[in-house]
């Protein structure tokens, strides 16, 4: 059985990673999903004949906004962990 603060610290270090990796766009990850989604959004359109214009996908801002999420709760995460081990 994982103890707890072990369970944590690797939630924990993963929210930060993955989203420290889109709140900050480290790389252009945000940039890259955004682009996807919109090439995925066209591409599901056109194999289902839909002539018109795609509904409104996930943008930059958005992706970013949500590695802030991540990110955050990453950190509480992070917290939770080493209060549990000192504490």
């Amino acid at each position: 059985m994982v103890p707890v603060p072990l369970l944590l610290l690797l939630l924990g270090l993963g929210g930060v990673v993955w989203g420290g990796r889109f709140a900050f766009n480290v790389r252009g990850a945000a940039d890259a999903w955004a682009e996807r989604a919109r090439v995925n959004t066209e591409l599901m359109a056109a194999a289902k004949n839909i002539l018109d214009p795609p509904r409104s996908m996930w943008t930059v801002r958005r992706y970013r906004i949500q590695g802030a999420r991540v990110f955050l709760a990453g950190l509480v995460l992070l917290v939770g962990a080493f209060l549990e081990v000192w504490l």
